[in-house]
């Protein structure tokens, strides 16, 4: 039940941002109250610039839940110590975390990881790693201002790398975890279409991790023609559809 859950929160997520109000846009019927922040400077042509972050997502997140069943808290420290950095172990933070009231406490179900942007492998990892190791149902919730045709595979190979990492993680420290269980989602704000699809691994498969990874986040059919950049985009629609991704779009 959760994961549907999180598919439709991130579907309705996707909608919200796409009619988040700009500067200079005039709000429609559907557009929140929450708009994009303008940065300091302009651009070549002179105009505003939209400052987008993962903080818009989580504003709209919760806004969400608000109108349903579960609780949630932002920030939330790990349950268990991770070395992210420096000598010491210590907690991480989540972004948000889900919770369910069983009449005499809160029952976590899931943790939620927002990110923005083309990041590094390393920020990619250190969340990938906290949603693993945590133990619980993961969402990872990604939004990208744009996309040409390089922008999908060069952050799935991040993500291939960050997995590969953390299953050498796994087993340097021999954690035991039975599955993985994270929905993706990422989400293409000029384009306005956005792209799910769950992230179920079990360890008692046989198929390796990276394996399963590899085929996950699969875009190697696309054309390295020199086609026009929105053609190849409109091709990696469709190599996402073939590899069941649910597309969303208005």
């Amino acid at each position: 039940m959760i994961v549907k859950d999180l598919i439709e929160v991130n579907r309705r997520l996707s909608h919200d941002l796409w009619n988040v109000s700009f500067f200079g846009d005039k709000p429609s019927g559907l557009s929140p109250r929450l708009i994009f922040p303008k940065k300091r400077k302009k651009n070549k042509k002179d105009e505003d610039i939209k400052r987008i972050s993962e903080q818009e997502a989580r504003i709209l997140y919760c806004n969400i839940l608000n109108n349903l069943n579960y609780f949630y808290s932002i920030e939330t420290p790990t349950l268990k110590p991770y070395q992210l950095s420096g000598t010491y172990q210590l907690s991480a933070l989540s972004d948000l975390s889900l919770y369910c009231f069983n009449g005499s406490d809160y029952i976590k179900k899931a943790n939620v990881e927002l990110k923005a942007h083309n990041v590094t492998k390393d920020s990619i990892l250190k969340d990938i790693r906290k949603l693993t190791i945590e133990n619980y149902v993961g969402n990872w919730f990604h939004t990208l201002k744009n996309i040409d045709k390089n922008t999908l595979p060069v952050l799935f190979n991040k993500f291939k790398q960050a997995n590969t990492d953390v299953n050498n993680f796994i087993k340097k420290n021999k954690i035991v975890i039975d599955e993985i269980s994270i929905v993706f989602s990422f989400c293409i704000l000029e384009k306005k279409w956005s792209f799910i699809k769950h992230f179920k691994y079990n360890f008692s498969t046989g198929k390796s991790l990276s394996t399963f990874t590899e085929e996950f986040f699969c875009l190697s059919k696309i054309s390295d023609s020199n086609n026009i950049k929105d053609k190849n985009v409109l091709k990696q629609k469709d190599i996402l559809k073939n590899n069941s991704w649910t597309i969303i779009e208005t």
